[in-house]
């Protein structure tokens, strides 16, 4: 019987090849689409799920607040987790952990090489991360100073097949020790490793134990089993008012504390700074998630739509085979079968479709993911394509097998009206879902046009960053000099706080009300206004004419002025501040020199802060210099070969300022790269369902169509009389969804302090794109239809 089924199923579709290729395609695509976002959405999900004790394993962070000003930090001050871990016996173990930030030159034999993905951490690392280690003892492994554990890509490239315990190496010019080696981390690993330094060989323990302003580490709980999260969340105010307000509050500054469990890093960090994580985005992959559905529910639409106006042509079959003792039962399951066995055609299509699209896909999202062979992914597709061809398939087979034999044999089509009014409903629906994806895809474009485009206050274009070490910053001036013999650079400046990077958050003083004035700091040199590319917009820049500059003078953003209370910009210059200094403790007396423009060295996502800069080249550690865009390849060797010159025991390193910003805004970048593959993939699925339909329809008027055009009816009056009922659709599916459309773009673009604004053009533009697309499917057809010779339609009446 299941093969007389397929047999019936593949005659019936040679018949109609129009339709089974339109139907096959649409369902291809679907499929096609729904596979290649599965693979994305599964692999972001895999993050840290690897770990045992994964459930009861969490990280700290901070919600800071600065005059009002709220911040998510993943990082705290050094004393919270031996506190924490004393006030809470709900708490099994604790992890604390400081980034390196910056590669570090690996020296062993004739290899030197920089090195990334360095962390600094306490001897439960191994336990609370579950990192597997190969060779040595986990247990004691971080115990000592100068311990390092090396990753196994790491130790096979300094130390061979060798067992590399026990032996030295030279990491930033310190002999380290190497007491263990672990296996590589999986990339589904919420942190790059790939070597960790004992927390031991820094001095924190001593000098930051009771510092609870500093924040700068990640610190990670393990509760013990049963504990309940959300209740121990809850101690954590009173625990911070008890030991840090004491000394922080009088600073402007205050924290809550939080858990996050670990398998939710990757996903739910998104706007968090001072991030080391790999981030991914939980908006971005619901969003994704929710355009795989709507391309799948298109398809099926589709399948559903023509399936049902095709009922018309079988309805004679349906006839003969009651007529010959046919049960409904058993014509259901025959139409049911026909809609399986056209899925999982759709599917195999939609495997090659996939698998020639991956390479374009994993260019986008900067992965290399591959579909599964496993037996039991496989099955499971499968098994969904069953399931989705017997729910597509379903309507049009109780609706087929509904009808009476002698009613079905005298073909009266009357009752063919409520199929129509169902058919036009799920056109409705494909518009809405179409037009959802269209307006998704634009707002998220638009938004990352303004990313790109916005005025950030400074240039970050052409400026080339070059970490520098203790030989090239003895002399700073002498130095800076040296790079720009190259006439390719215009200008140079050596600091630290550079937009997109590390900056300082210990703020200044009010000398007059002693008053802690929180702001974000950076300590540069006298050239450093000029080589961003910022806009002084009262008083003046740094200058070696005033000797008192590199002692006493301060430049604030205009935001500083107005959340300072000291006035507009012209009344700020003069003002008296106060800066405790990194060096020796004493107290730097300066004044307001200039007020710069507001800049944005953080991501759009946070609003302008308060910025203080001042001359302190005491901290200052990177070159960043602004040079031409010609000659880039030329510029660069002359940098390299500069730096060899000053400071040939270290490896020479660059960045492009714009590659911070960039990173910045990953997520939201992919997001709209994909968004609008996929929006264009649902798009053509609705239009060859519509074209499908609307042959259909022109099918079943083409007589009537004729005898218009006998009467005298135009090309002109038959297209609109063709036409108008689709574009009537699109309007009301236009007028059912803008509100829901607006309420979901307001919630995404809410992630952003500076963001776009919805107005009804974009609306309207979305609306006519979908006007023009339907316009050019509807019309084809209709034209064909309006131009064909009445004779060809009526010779057989």
């Amino acid at each position: 019987m299941i093969v007389n089924y397929i047999k019936i199923a593949f005659r019936n579709q040679m018949k109609n090849k129009l339709f089974s290729i339109i139907n096959i395609c649409g369902m291809a695509i679907g499929l096609a689409s729904c596979l290649l976002i599965t693979l994305f959405v599964w692999d972001e999900w895999q993050f840290d799920r690897h770990h045992p004790d994964g459930d009861r394993t969490y990280r700290v962070y901070n919600i800071t607040s600065r005059e009002g000003v709220e911040s998510y930090l993943p990082i705290l001050p050094y004393p919270f987790a031996s506190y924490m871990q004393k006030d809470f016996p709900e708490i099994e173990s604790t992890l604390r952990i400081l980034d390196t930030y910056e590669e570090q030159l690996f020296e062993h034999g004739d290899k030197r090489i920089m090195e990334g993905a360095g962390l600094i951490a306490e001897p439960t690392f191994f336990d609370m991360l579950s990192v597997r280690v190969t060779d040595g003892d986990q247990r004691t492994a971080l115990e000592k100073p100068n311990s390092v554990v090396l990753s196994t890509t790491l130790a096979k490239k300094y130390f061979r097949d060798k067992s590399p315990l026990g032996e030295s190496i030279k990491i930033d010019g310190q002999l380290r020790q190497v007491t263990a080696v672990f296996a590589d981390v999986t990339h589904h690993f919420h942190l790059k490793v790939n070597y960790v330094i004992s927390m031991s060989t820094t001095n924190w323990s001593t000098r930051m134990e009771n510092n609870w302003e500093r924040q700068q580490i990640f610190t990670y709980l393990k509760l013990r089993p049963g504990t309940d999260a959300s209740a121990l969340e809850t101690k954590f105010k009173p625990f911070v008012e008890k030991y840090a307000y004491p000394t922080i509050l009088e600073k402007g500054l205050s924290y809550v504390p939080h858990l996050q469990n670990i398998k939710d890093i990757h996903l739910k960090s998104s706007n968090f700074e001072w991030e080391i994580a790999q981030r991914g985005d939980a908006q971005s992959i619901y969003i994704l998630t929710a355009t795989a559905i709507m391309i799948l529910v298109i398809a099926c639409l589709n399948f559903v739509n023509l399936s049902t106006a095709r009922a018309i042509r079988r309805i004679k079959e349906v006839g003969v085979r009651k007529t010959a003792g046919a049960h409904r039962s058993q014509l259901i399951f025959q139409f049911i079968a026909e809609s399986m066995f056209f899925t999982l055609l759709s599917l195999i299509l939609a495997v090659v479709m996939a698998e020639l699209a991956l390479p374009s896909l994993n260019n986008i999202i900067e992965k290399q993911l591959a579909l599964p062979n496993q037996p039991i992914y496989l099955a499971s597709t499968v098994l969904f394509c069953l399931v989705l061809g017997a729910a597509a398939g379903s309507y049009p087979a109780f609706y087929l097998s509904h009808f009476r034999p002698a009613l079905a044999l005298t073909k009266k089509n009357e009752t063919m009206h409520g199929s129509s009014v169902f058919r036009q409903s799920l056109v409705i629906l494909q518009f809405m879902l179409s037009f959802l994806l269209i307006t998704g895809a634009w707002i998220v474009l638009s938004q990352n046009e303004l990313i790109n485009t916005k005025n950030l206050g400074f240039n970050k274009e052409q400026v080339i960053v070059v970490p520098l070490r203790n030989p090239q910053l003895r002399n700073q001036e002498a130095t800076k000099a040296k790079y720009m013999e190259d006439p390719n650079v215009l200008n140079a400046t050596i600091g630290f706080g550079l937009p997109g990077d590390i900056v300082a958050g210990d703020g200044v003083i009010n000398p007059i009300t002693k008053a802690n004035l929180p702001s974000s700091l950076f300590c540069v040199d006298f050239d450093y206004i000029n080589t961003m590319g910022m806009k002084i917009v009262a008083g003046r820049d740094f200058s070696h004419k005033f000797s008192t500059d590199s002692s006493e003078a301060f430049i604030i953003n205009e935001t500083a002025a107005r959340t300072f209370g000291i006035g507009t910009p012209e009344e700020a210059v003069g003002k008296p501040l106060d800066w405790n200094r990194w060096d020796n403790g004493k107290v730097k007396h300066g004044k307001v020199v200039g007020v710069v423009q507001d800049f944005h060295f953080k991501s759009l996502r946070e609003k302008l802060t308060p910025v203080v800069i001042q001359i302190y080249p005491q901290a200052s550690w990177k070159l960043a210099a602004r040079i031409k865009s010609e000659n880039v390849a030329e510029t660069i060797t002359h940098f390299k070969k500069t730096y060899e010159s000053l400071d040939p025991e270290w490896t020479f390193s660059y960045s492009f300022l714009d590659q911070n910003f960039d990173a910045m805004y990953k997520s939201e970048q992919r997001l709209g790269k994909l968004l609008s593959v996929f929006t264009f993939l649902a798009i053509a699925v609705a239009c060859l369902g519509l074209f499908g339909l609307v042959e259909y329809s022109v099918g079943q008027r083409a007589k009537e169509i004729s005898i218009r055009k006998i009467f005298g009816a135009s090309v002109n009056s038959l297209l609109i009389m063709l036409t108008r009922k689709y574009f009537l659709l699109v309007m009301v599916a236009f007028v059912v969804i803008v509100p829901v459309s607006y309420i979901a773009a307001q919630i995404w673009l809410s992630n952003f302090a500076y963001h776009i604004t919805l107005g009804p053009w974009m609306y309207l533009k979305a609306c006519g794109l979908i006007l023009l697309v339907t316009g050019f499917t509807v019309s084809f057809q209709s034209l064909k239809a309006a131009w064909a010779n009445p004779t060809h339609n009526l010779r057989n009446e």
